[in-house]
């Protein structure tokens, strides 16, 4: 007899429980545990990826809550544009526009030749528009003075187009043409 077959012989019945034991054990492995594992790796992948998604969830719930705000700033600044800025009616854009231009012409030095004006509004807006065509003589300096002071007047007026010719004589002065718009509330407060 050979040494494992002795111990075998032997020691069976120690053997026996402890073969029985593994086999019980592979067997719980095998039908309980194992699957258990499988479950909860699933969980955790399930978890991580609820996880994911409620923080994109989040994210989009700020996006929507800053679009709401921006709207809700942007509509106060429009409001605030229509009572503050713009001028309430037809009349007030004239003296309004009419008085800077002429105010502006005179500091730069520069002589009004012809102005005439044009009032238009739009079928579906509750905004009018005054255009002043003003045509106005001086030397390049004056004009570029007086071009700066219109862009950066308080008024709300829009330098729409500018038009500068010299006559035969190059010694005579200089001829400019602008237009500048400004608009006024046509009908209620502008909403």
């Amino acid at each position: 007899m050979t040494n494992i077959s002795r111990i075998l012989s032997e020691k069976r019945r120690l053997i026996w429980p402890l073969t029985i034991g593994l086999l019980v054990n592979a067997a719980l492995f095998a039908l309980v545990v194992y699957p258990l594992s499988i479950k909860v790796e699933g969980g955790e992948r399930q978890a991580q990826a609820a996880t994911a998604e409620l923080g994109a969830a989040r994210r989009d719930q700020a996006a929507a809550r800053a679009t709401v705000t921006g709207k809700s700033q942007a509509d106060a600044e429009l409001k605030k544009f229509y009572s503050e800025v713009l001028p309430p009616d037809v009349s007030g854009a004239r003296r309004s526009t009419y008085l800077t231009i002429e105010h502006i012409a005179q500091k730069a030095s520069l002589t009004q030749v012809r102005r005439s004006s044009e009032r238009s509004h739009g079928r579906e807006s509750a905004l009018g528009k005054l255009t002043w065509t003003v045509v106005l003589s001086g030397d390049y300096r004056s004009i570029r003075h007086f071009i700066h002071e219109i862009e950066t007047a308080p008024e709300f007026m829009v330098l729409e187009d500018v038009a500068v010719s010299q006559g035969e004589d190059r010694e005579r002065a200089l001829s400019v043409t602008v237009r500048v718009s400004t608009y006024f509330r046509a009908e209620g407060d502008g909403d």
